[in-house]
């Protein structure tokens, strides 16, 4: 063997060992990079089914199926305060420690008055409405643009104006 296939096979290997972590799979990883708040992927996946929960899929897609869960965890990150974020994370494990199905959970919470479950739960419902009404799927499906509802007949004649009173 000559010093220039070592150099070869050394730089292919190299490469190769750059490359394996990528290759990788792992399977407990939340789906979405957050900078300013940190979730577990367990509190994701409750997350994702308290999406369900609120628009379920019919014979339209639901909200986890055009993302509204991830469009309000990405909300929460960019647009509220410290303060904001903080309540927001304390509602959720708060919620997920008592009732860990999000099913029961939209009728558990309100029955039990309490208010840091309620704030969350009005902020995520929201939030997910929102993702899920903005979505492109209900913007160009549900919900089709009209640059002008309805007919304008501009040519037509005016029979008689009120009078003035």
């Amino acid at each position: 063997m000559n010093r220039r296939e070592v150099i070869s096979h050394m730089i292919w290997m190299g490469a190769g060992i750059a490359f394996l972590p990528s290759c990788v799979y792992k399977q407990d990883q939340v789906s979405i990079q957050l900078k300013k708040i940190q979730i577990n992927p367990k509190q994701e996946k409750f997350l994702t089914a308290l999406a369900a929960a609120i628009i379920p899929a019919t014979d339209t897609p639901g909200a986890t199926e055009l993302g509204a869960h991830l469009f309000a965890l990405k909300m929460v990150d960019d647009c509220m305060t410290k303060e904001s974020q903080d309540a927001f994370m304390a509602g959720l494990k708060s919620l997920q420690a008592e009732e860990p199905d999000p099913a029961k959970l939209m009728t558990a919470a309100e029955a039990a008055d309490n208010k840091e479950q309620l704030a969350f739960l009005k902020d995520y419902r929201r939030l997910v409405v929102q993702g899920y009404t903005m979505s492109e799927y209900v913007m160009t499906n549900l919900l089709p643009y009209q640059l002008v509802p309805g007919k304008y007949y501009g040519c037509v004649p005016v029979k008689s104006l009120p009078a003035k009173s």
